[in-house]
């Protein structure tokens, strides 16, 4: 069988409109997604829950404080908010998900948090689709958007997303781990660097700041330090713990795999790029990659505290207020969360999640309070937190100070 050849001159983009439609890539990632999560919590997810658990505030019987003086303000990416947290991005570019980001805006709109939408990259290829999002942002003119792409794509692309949402800032993502169990992936990584660079120049001569983040599987000290090589000085680090890409599209090539079958032309259909055939290619053994958020945000830290200018969002597998407080603690300028609305939005609507977004803005402030401190930079120089042996060994190994 002769093994299909990739021209490496073209774009991520062109390979995945190629194979299959976004549209039905995107639908699919909220459907497993949810799916996902009403199944048995996986060991390592358990496992990095764990560590973040056995991470504990010195508790001070005397906080000489009352609740009404802390400020739970925070920035993102040059965006004040009145919360230390913000919509993550998520999806879009569909009916489905259209309507989903509706909702978010709404939330957005009622309770003054940033939001950050899914990957534009389908306005890329169908600028008909402009109308969404120019509808989104007349119909919420009162929400900071951050708008969001990979970073394969071009200095244009960045300010097209950019200029139709009207967005304060710009996330880039990167996704090479999905990109590898994705059924239609992209095989070729050069060049994101590059693109990087440009992108962050170009939108710096317009005021608009640029947040690297993953999708899932952390950020290295060394990626960390190559980004703000580049002028970098947001990254959000999409820990592991949280939305699991992997496991979404290795389910999805599961799920094409019985659609399909395995004979044939079928199997000639799902071969990636050159590699094996499909039938093999079950990557469940890769379920547990990456690194945690917690020890992302201390990766993260050990370069921000040689460059003051860094800035970090933790972000991934946010379970309450708690585990924003004490991701704040440990040097996070702002927390992320996705999976959080996602599933408030589905379950709860815009009135539920609303009502949830308040609940937990005043458990932060509670528990903030408890610690006896002000604010965020409060918390992050005086409430004392242990760190767990784990962790400990970890930092170690990686010559983290903590």
């Amino acid at each position: 069988m002769t093994k299909p050849t990739i021209n490496p001159g073209r774009s991520h983009q062109e390979l995945v409109d190629d194979r299959a439609t976004i549209s039905s890539r995107k639908d699919d990632h909220v459907r497993l997604a949810a799916r996902i999560r009403s199944q048995e919590v996986e060991p390592y997810q358990l496992a990095v829950w764990d560590e973040l658990d056995q991470c504990e505030f010195i508790h001070q019987a005397l906080p000489e404080i009352a609740v009404d003086q802390v400020d739970i303000s925070s920035t993102v990416a040059g965006i004040a908010q009145s919360s230390p947290f913000f919509i993550n991005a998520m999806t879009g570019g569909t009916v489905g998900t259209n309507a989903l980001n509706s909702q978010l805006a709404a939330v957005a709109s009622r309770t003054g948090v940033a939001m950050a939408l899914g990957s534009m990259s389908i306005l890329v290829k169908k600028p008909e689709v402009q109308g969404f999002y120019r509808t989104l942002r007349k119909d919420n003119p009162n929400v900071n958007f951050i708008a969001n792409l990979g970073a394969e794509h071009s200095v244009e692309a960045a300010q097209l997303v950019v200029e139709t949402v009207d967005a304060q800032a710009l996330q880039l993502h990167l996704n090479a781990a999905q990109e590898i169990v994705m059924p239609e992936g992209s095989r070729d990584f050069r060049g994101w660097t590059d693109h990087i660079g440009r992108i962050v120049d170009a939108m710096d001569k317009k005021g608009v700041p640029v947040i690297v983040k993953e999708v899932g599987f952390g950020l290295s000290r060394e990626t960390v330090e190559r980004l703000y090589s580049l002028g970098v000085r947001w990254v959000d680090l999409a820990g592991k713990g949280g939305t699991n890409f992997i496991r979404i599209e290795n389910e999805r090539r599961k799920e094409a795999l019985r659609r399909l079958g395995c004979q044939g032309e079928a199997r000639n259909e799902l071969q990636l790029h050159g590699s094996a055939h499909a039938d093999s290619l079950d990557f469940s053994y890769l379920r547990s990659w990456g690194i945690s958020t917690l020890r992302s945000l201390l990766e993260a830290r050990s370069v921000g505290e040689r460059f003051g200018d860094l800035h970090i969002i933790a972000s991934g597998g946010v379970r309450n207020p708690l585990d924003v407080v004490k991701y704040l603690a440990s040097g996070a300028d702002c927390v992320g969360l996705s999976g959080f609305f996602l599933k408030a939005i589905q379950e709860e609507g815009v009135e539920g999640t609303v009502a949830l977004v308040d609940e937990w803005k005043e458990h932060i402030r509670l528990l903030m309070a408890l610690l006896g401190v002000r604010d965020i930079q409060d918390l992050r120089s005086s409430a004392s937190l242990v760190y767990p042996q784990s962790l400990v060994s970890y930092c170690r190994q990686r010559g983290i100070r903590l």
